[in-house]
């Protein structure tokens, strides 16, 4: 489940600064983390489509019709955010959303096409971000969908705990 961002002051000063400070490429062998383009659009508008998806993000299907709304909304909602790519394919994102003043954001991944999953993509990718956080001691946090199995066996295994359940979503935390 997805939350808009709050635009207060304070937790946009908290965004600047961390996006100061992380760098715009992070790469290891096959992986590499880049700024999300308003020119993934075919890749990143596909993915959007993607029913499951478009449901636990409250987006409906007139906005997944026009890219630039979708874009206006990836760019509102996420503090961080990286397009994931696998031998240079565009496979997915990863974001931070919700950052508060103490610390803790709101964690998305996704690898969009079911071939590119289990690969261990996503496991390098939150390992490039979780590296670039290290020193921001940021408490992440991330909801997952009860009967999304998959997606919490994925979460425990980076060492996700789980905070416990909320209507049908499963709420892990990682400090």
């Amino acid at each position: 489940m997805m939350k808009r961002c709050i635009d207060s002051g304070k937790i946009r000063s908290d965004y600047s600064i961390l996006c100061m400070h992380l760098p715009r490429y992070i790469e290891d062998g096959n992986i590499r983390l880049r700024p999300l383009s308003v020119l993934d659009r075919h890749v990143i508008g596909g993915g959007l489509r993607n029913e499951f998806f478009s449901d636990s993000c409250g987006l409906i299907n007139p906005i997944l019709r026009s890219w630039l709304s979708v874009w206006w909304w990836l760019r509102q909602t996420y503090a961080v955010l990286y397009c994931i790519e696998a031998d240079s394919v565009c496979i997915g994102f990863i974001g931070l959303y919700n950052l508060q003043t103490d610390r803790s954001s709101e964690l998305t991944l996704v690898i969009f096409n079911g071939k590119n999953r289990r690969l261990g993509y996503g496991t390098k990718a939150f390992n490039l971000l979780a590296q670039n956080l290290d020193r921001y001691h940021i408490k992440l946090n991330v909801e997952i969908e009860l009967d999304n199995a998959a997606s919490l066996s994925f979460w425990k295994k980076l060492g996700f705990d789980e905070q416990g359940d909320f209507r049908k979503i499963k709420v892990m935390s990682l400090d």
